[in-house]
């Protein structure tokens, strides 16, 4: 595994220990990941892109809708479209309650808009 794939991994299994037992759960953007960022920016494409960028470069992680779900930019507290910061709160929302399926993110109140 490259080390990319490995703080996808990391991010993945992290999303699901923050979710454990839980159907939701604000959580600072910076748990997210074991790797030092600055902005996390996130793009609806074909595919979900989070896209991190440091001092260390620029990571980009790609998720089909069906793991990773962000609504419209238009919609309330979507990031689509948005940038945070390290400090920035999200809500992790599993889209169906009850299952372990996919996981929506949204911006938790008061998080960085643009």
């Amino acid at each position: 595994m490259s080390q990319s794939d490995d703080a996808q991994h990391y991010f993945t299994q992290q999303v699901a220990h923050l979710l454990q037992g839980r159907d939701s759960a604000v959580v600072d953007a910076a748990q997210l990941t074991d790797f030092d960022w600055q902005q996390l920016c996130f793009e609806r494409e074909d595919q979900l892109e989070l896209k991190f960028s440091g001092a260390g470069g620029e990571k980009v992680f790609r998720f089909g809708y069906e793991d990773y779900f962000v609504a419209e930019p238009y919609v309330a507290r979507s990031p689509a479209e948005r940038c945070i910061g390290r400090q920035d709160k999200l809500v992790l929302k599993k889209k169906y309650p009850g299952y372990k399926d996919t996981v929506e993110f949204q911006l938790a109140d008061g998080a960085a808009t643009p």
